[in-house]
């Protein structure tokens, strides 16, 4: 209670509702416990995430465009197509992911991530 206190809560309560729902899709137990609530912009998230990936900027820079495509595509995998679960995975709301999800052309249900054949996802 203390961590959901003293945080800002710029997103007001559309912040919060996603942050308790992204940690009880991703939390193994029965109770969420502190460490399930990942506040997104708190302090203590930026350190621990760049620490844990182990990225570096290359000299020559990267695709941004081409990373934020295969992190969805990779999260939809795993997720067998569950965008809400995908979401979560990515720190992002629903709504990002279904937007990510026709920017890019994946099939509305893909499993494997990989753009459909056709044209636009279906919402």
């Amino acid at each position: 209670m203390a961590q959901l206190s003293s945080y800002d809560w710029p997103g007001n309560v559309r912040e919060l509702r996603n942050v308790i729902e992204r940690a009880m899709l991703l939390t193994e137990n029965d109770v969420l416990e502190t460490t399930d609530l990942r506040l997104i912009g708190a302090p203590q998230d930026a350190p621990t995430v760049l620490q844990e990936s182990g990225m570096v900027l290359p000299e020559g820079g990267i695709d941004l465009e081409a990373l934020v495509r295969n992190l969805v595509a990779q999260a939809l995998q795993r997720t067998h197509g569950n965008k809400t679960r995908a979401a979560a995975l990515l720190r992002m709301t629903r709504d990002q992911i279904r937007y990510r999800v026709e920017k890019y052309h994946f099939e509305a249900g893909a499993v494997n991530g990989t753009p459909e054949a056709g044209g636009p996802a279906k919402a």
